[in-house]
């Protein structure tokens, strides 16, 4: 049973956490398998492990995010969504994660059809393009 996110915790509040943790982690039910898929540094893994005890796991494709993954005590392998997904067996998974990574793939239809079969349920999620602080950051540094 999923119990409500409580904001109000000071580790929420204080951990700088991305404004969709919550609503992403409200979609999870507690205790389910979850790959993230483009898990980034581990923050949204770390977060459904604390907050709906998930059994995580995650794939980033940089070796700098692994590297501070694994460093976090999470479980992280390095490959690339566009072609390493075919490797996990067909519902492997409760709920696939693909959070603000859509727009970096190469064969975004291929990793939305792979997350659907490893996966009972996915998640995605992407930047809204027309929010000043995201075209600030492309305009400034080129990227999000």
């Amino acid at each position: 049973m999923n119990r409500p996110i409580d904001l109000s915790v000071p580790k929420l509040r204080l951990g700088g956490i991305r404004p969709d943790f919550p609503i992403i982690a409200g979609m999870v039910p507690s205790g389910t398998r979850v790959l993230d898929i483009g898990c980034g540094d581990g923050d949204l893994l770390q977060f459904l492990q604390l907050e709906r005890e998930v059994d995580g796991r995650g794939m980033e494709l940089s070796q700098d995010g692994v590297n501070a993954s694994v460093a976090r005590g999470l479980a992280v392998v390095q490959g690339d969504a566009d072609a390493d997904l075919v490797d996990y067996p067909n519902g492997a998974f409760d709920v696939v994660i693909l959070s603000q990574s859509l727009q970096v793939l190469h064969y975004p239809r291929l990793v939305l059809e792979q997350m659907l079969r490893i996966g009972h349920s996915a998640i995605v999620s992407f930047p809204n393009f027309g929010y000043w602080r995201v075209r600030w950051d492309l305009a400034l540094r080129g990227r999000m």
